[in-house]
């Protein structure tokens, strides 16, 4: 049963001046360690796809925060990981202690959360449908 669905469309040009203004206090608000890594090593290669993923990042943490209920910044964006399968699908992992909060506080619980992001040159948008089984 569908529990949620959410979507966000960002601006990689906004999110690159974001970035490049107040980046260690954002990264530390906004991404994982695992994200942080991984925007890190694309960046050192290519500064244009590092904030196009970047933003992928930033619009899937928000659609899955409207898809479960909730506000920007209610629940701590970094404790949400915005990850890659083998195969380049990518998935959100959320923290065990986060799934208990959030079914506490906005009473949603999901056992599926699926994802979709795409970038364009100006754009990034991220689809998340949440489940229950």
């Amino acid at each position: 049963m569908i529990e949620g669905i959410g979507v966000d469309l960002v601006s990689i040009e906004k999110l690159k001046e974001i970035l490049y203004l107040r980046e260690e206090k954002f990264f530390k608000r906004v991404f994982s360690q695992e994200e942080h890594k991984i925007i890190w090593e694309i960046k050192s290669k290519n500064e244009k796809r590092a904030a196009q993923k970047a933003a992928g990042f930033f619009a899937a943490k928000e659609a899955f925060l409207k898809a479960i209920g909730a506000g920007l910044f209610s629940i701590p964006f970094n404790k949400i990981s915005v990850l890659n399968e083998k195969s380049g699908k990518p998935y959100i992992k959320v923290d065990e202690s986060l799934r208990d909060l959030i079914s506490k506080k906005f009473k949603k619980r999901f056992d599926v959360v699926s994802l979709s992001i795409t970038h364009e040159s100006e754009f990034a948008c991220a689809f998340v449908i949440i489940e229950w089984i």
